[in-house]
């Protein structure tokens, strides 16, 4: 007979690639399109925060500015020495200085050079401080190595269409123009200026890349500032393109992405960065294009080979099956390591057909096993109510009599019969045991007080279900084979306790016990289910408790370390 293939493999393997590479392709045009959107993104994004920075360093400037201004004007005698120095020539001034170290006991004048002198470190860009005297028309510029240049200054300069101007510009410098008012009477005492050197931004074109460009320009459109250093003070060209710039890329003299912001005053910051360059999209093109075929061969290897496995293991369970339904039942499929549903359905077919295999033996032995118990069923035919209405009888004939240990003793007997008759199979742990003593108490006028009974049952463990007449065959073994009949110190004890998710039935006594080997074979006959000579009764109780929970419970015959003799029975505990 030919072996079976299972082709589904091959089709689900032939599918799986044409999705994979359409959705492959689909993916590159997508992280194509998204590679492209977000470096755009990532462009004008990097331009922001070189505005940012920009403007940050401009307004830091600005402030820098309000802060000398403020500086001289809060301090009384720094201001009063300024308007000196703004109101006296450099040789009327050196005097009184002169005058004034001769006179006190100071060992250095504390005026305006000293206070400007310190200004320089308040910030890096700050290259020049000048000071414009209204009255003298004269200027005195100081720089950071404390030298100071003095020359004619006209005040026009300083204002616009009758307003002072907020900054003067040229190329790489930007000047804040303050006046210097009496704080008492607001009269116009001079002017400062605060120059800072444009060139120091250069590190923030750096700090972002070689591609960026930085322009500053003023209110006449004129550039202040170029970090590529290609326009000097001159006008930029594209100054209107830039203002009206409505699109993600505009051309200049090359295509840049832009963006711009406007101070107050007209002064206008710039951040440009080049546009992708062709080399950049096929370099990111081959790179995903080489990527996504390299995932496209080792995906396609990976699927092959997995569904080649499962095509092998498909095909054994194929050929199991034939083999099936030819008769042959000895047949088993290899099961793998896998945790997958090839191998559950191997390895149930494989338990299928041993348990079909066991079926067919057993089957013989249950058709003899059937004949028996109709056999013992016939012979054990009797009316139970006509021998139940026969013990009330004899007992009322005993009180009759004026025998009333005999009536209880039969009282007793009739109520047991009684519940063998009218109880369910399963009944709750509290009516099993009060059964127990009732049967024990019919052996107490036998043995009169050569034995004591004890019963240990927690109250919560009391509804626990359990086989009727479970324990009085155990009860029944010991009074047969156990009690030491010349002895008054005899017990037996049903001890009921909680094991994790268990209950164990300990029934304990101190009879004649068993041997180890005796014990040892009874314990196989419970193990194995053998129904064949001695203690049949604690066998047939074992049975019945696998058939109703399953072969993880039953009984077990062992000895404590008191060397007692111990029959546990295992529950499940259900019913609490």
């Amino acid at each position: 007979m030919s072996k079976r293939r299972s082709n589904i493999y091959k089709r689900i393997f032939w599918i799986n690639s044409i999705i994979l590479i359409f959705v492959i392709i689909l993916l590159n045009v997508y992280f194509i399109d998204k590679l492209i959107k977000d470096s755009r993104k990532y462009e004008f994004y990097i331009n922001e925060k070189v505005l940012m920075d920009v403007n940050e360093e401009i307004y830091g400037a600005y402030t820098n500015s309000l802060e000398i201004i403020s500086g001289i004007i809060e301090d009384k005698s720094l201001f009063e020495d300024t308007v000196r120095f703004l109101n006296m020539d450099t040789l009327s001034y050196f005097k009184y200085k002169m005058d004034y170290l001769y006179n006190s006991k100071d060992s250095h004048y504390r005026g305006i050079e000293i206070f400007i002198s310190k200004a320089f470190d308040s910030n890096e860009y700050l290259d020049g401080i000048t000071l414009v005297s209204p009255h003298m028309n004269i200027k005195s510029t100081f720089n950071k190595l404390g030298q100071i240049t003095t020359e004619d200054a006209s005040i026009d300069e300083l204002y616009i269409n009758g307003n002072l101007k907020g900054y003067i510009s040229g190329l790489n410098f930007l000047s804040f123009i303050r006046e210097i008012n009496n704080p008492e009477n607001l009269n116009l005492e001079g002017f400062i200026i605060t120059t800072y050197n444009l060139e120091n931004l250069e590190f923030i074109k750096d700090r972002y890349g070689d591609n960026k460009r930085i322009l500053i320009l003023d209110d006449k459109g004129y550039v202040v500032y170029d970090s590529s250093k290609y326009f000097k003070y001159e006008p930029y060209p594209y100054l209107e393109k830039v203002v009206n710039n409505n699109s993600s890329k505009i051309t200049l003299d090359n295509d840049y992405y832009i963006s711009s912001s406007l101070h107050d005053g007209g002064l206008r910051v710039i951040s440009m960065a080049d546009k992708l360059s062709p080399e950049w999209f096929y370099n990111n093109i081959t790179i995903l294009a080489l990527f996504a075929i390299v995932c496209l061969v080792i995906a396609q290897w990976i699927s092959y080979t997995k569904l080649k496995n499962f095509s092998n293991r498909t095909d054994n369970i194929l050929n199991a099956m034939d083999e099936v339904k030819q008769g042959n039942l000895d047949i088993k499929i290899p099961v793998t390591s896998h945790l997958d549903e090839i191998n559950y359905i191997s390895d149930n077919f494989n338990y299928m057909c041993l348990e079909l295999s066991n079926y067919m033996d057993k089957s013989y032995k249950a058709e003899l096993n059937q004949k028996k118990a109709e056999i013992t069923a016939l012979q054990s035919q009797i009316n139970p109510h006509f021998l139940y209405n026969t013990l009330e009888s004899i007992r009322m004939k005993a009180i009759y009599n004026n025998d009333r240990e005999v009536g209880k003793m039969l009282y007793i007997l009739a109520t047991l019969f009684r519940k063998q008759l009218k109880d369910k199979s399963i009944v709750t742990l509290d009516i099993e045991l009060d059964y127990c003593k009732k049967y024990i108490e019919i052996f107490k006028f036998r043995y009169s007080d050569t034995f004591k009974f004890f019963i240990e049952c927690p109250d919560d463990l009391k509804n626990i279900e359990i086989p009727k007449f479970s324990l009085q065959p155990i009860v029944e073994n010991y009074f047969v084979h156990g009690i030491r009949l010349n002895a008054t110190d005899n017990f037996i004890k049903i001890q009921v306790s909680l094991n994790e998710n268990e209950v164990w039935i300990d029934v304990i006594d101190n009879g004649y016990g068993i041997a180890e080997d005796k014990r040892s074979k009874i314990n196989d006959k419970l193990r194995n289910q053998l129904y064949e000579g001695d203690s049949l009764g604690i066998i047939n109780v074992h049975r019945r408790i696998v058939l109703e929970y399953s072969e993880l419970y039953g009984i077990s015959l062992i000895t404590n370390d008191r060397k007692e003799n111990v029959i546990r029975i295992k529950l499940p505990c259900k019913g609490v």
